[in-house]
């Protein structure tokens, strides 16, 4: 059997491992156009607030590794065309023009995905920088170094932490979101207000529900115009406006849903048989909200890439599907989220409320604002927030994660065996803590 794997990073690397370890005899092949492998975007971010080494590190394994195990690596390659119905692909080498023909019988698509352009127009002379790759990093760290006042578009978790990072680092900072809240997509306001306090308290300017209509320059600085008709000078401009999957390989071969994003079942197996799609060219199965979504994620890309390798005769191991569990970790201040918001459980037809916790240490330092959401009448979870300055308070959100996956309701897990709150002013554990807060909030 000729296993083809396209793209090499979280997905196509854990794809590519549990083919070997569940086909010994299949040849399997992983075709990628950059010369390294599994870059861990979050690594950026940790470069940017100064730990150099951290770029280096975030690649997890290595070309001579893969190949020892068994994958025949094909770096610098492009993958120009497939064609499915013939299953067949056409790929040259990055510093050539002859193109080669591989034929498969089984593909897996792991080709991931690029940040979201901006459709605003723009002077080519202004200073606008995108993350994604190693060289995004150095190219947007060497623009830090000498940059006085500059521009986070987006108010996602990226330019969250982009934006704090250069305020600390001294560069007045402006983030401008489209939204009225930040972190719109994983929070709540009461959280999102929260985090927008600490930020405009470090001394980040943030624009809020404001639309950049235009980015031109002038003799020394990079303008953004807004639809309100603010002008603001800065010296560059970061985008951080979000992902899309890079399914355009397989466009018109396959069922396309939201975002462009490769539908996929259960099994991680397109409309089209033979071929599966993983990781953030795919989209993700939400059981809370009965829907299929564009949610790019590395947890759901290294889940996923197994299981297609597991299904790629018959399908055989289903996916869990997606609570969405993210943990942003950042200096002075911790973030992690599972389930849905408030708003999206009213809006898939939830009987929903939530609930606030505020647990502080006995020295009046660190507090942890966790807020859960429910459903009234099964008392069922459904989703977690928590943002605060504590170290491990993000650690529940796993087992938040484990426990909407499995459609506990906070009872269940009311008297499990947490570890002790030492130094709380309340030290009997949030899920004490959080079943008492709804029963009081049911009276």
């Amino acid at each position: 059997m000729k296993i083809v794997i396209v793209g090499s990073s979280h997905a196509g690397i854990c794809a590519g491992l549990r083919a070997l370890e569940e086909y010994p005899e299949a040849e399997i092949t992983l075709y990628d156009k950059r010369n390294q492998v599994s870059f861990v975007s979050q690594g950026i971010i940790s470069y940017l607030a100064g730990q150099k080494s951290v770029l280096n590190q975030s690649s997890y394994s290595s070309v001579e590794e893969l190949k020892a195990a068994g994958l025949n690596m094909q770096m610098e390659t492009v993958v120009e065309e497939i064609d499915t119905k013939n299953k067949r692909l056409f790929y040259r080498r990055v510093n050539s023009k002859k193109t080669k023909l591989a034929l498969y019988d089984k593909l897996i698509f792991a080709t991931g995905s690029y940040p979201a352009m901006t459709s605003v127009p723009f002077d080519k002379k202004s200073k606008l920088y995108f993350l994604k790759s190693m060289d995004d990093a150095i190219k947007t760290d060497e623009f830090l170094k000498t940059a006085k006042n500059i521009a986070v578009i987006g108010g996602g978790m990226t330019g969250v932490e982009v934006a704090r990072i250069a305020q600390e680092r001294g560069i007045q900072t402006t983030l401008i979101h489209r939204n009225k809240n930040l972190l719109n997509d994983y929070l709540d306001e009461p959280a999102s207000h929260l985090l927008e306090s600490w930020m405009n308290a470090e001394g980040t300017r943030l624009l809020l529900n404001t639309e950049v209509t235009e980015i031109g320059f002038d003799e020394e600085n990079t303008i953004i115009q807004t639809a309100n008709g603010q002008k603001i000078p800065v010296d560059g401009v970061i985008f951080t406006i979000g992902f899309r999957p890079n399914s355009y390989l397989l466009n018109q071969q396959v069922e396309l849903g939201d975002s462009g994003a490769v539908i996929v079942d259960e099994y991680m197996q397109t409309s089209c048989p033979d071929v599966f799609a993983v990781g953030d060219v795919s989209t993700t199965y939400v059981n809370l909200l009965e829907k299929s979504y564009y949610l790019p994620h590395a947890s759901d890309a290294v889940r996923d890439g197994e299981i297609a390798a597991i299904n790629l005769l018959a399908p055989r191991q289903k996916i869990n599907s997606s609570q969405g569990t993210y943990h942003v970790p950042m200096n002075n201040l911790v973030m992690a989220m599972t389930g849905i918001t408030i708003r999206q459980a009213v809006d898939a037809g939830y009987d929903a409320d939530v609930v606030h916790l505020l647990n502080e240490h006995l020295d009046g330092y660190s507090p942890s604002n966790i807020w859960m959401i429910y459903e009234r009448r099964t008392h069922q979870i459904l989703g977690l927030q928590c943002i605060g300055k504590t170290s491990d308070m993000a650690e529940y959100v796993n087992i938040f994660s484990l426990a909407i996956q499995q459609k506990l309701k906070i009872e269940d897990i009311e008297f499990t065996d947490f570890y002790f709150e030492h130094g709380y002013k309340d030290p009997r554990g949030l899920n004490r803590i959080l079943a008492r807060l709804v029963r009081e909030n049911e009276r």
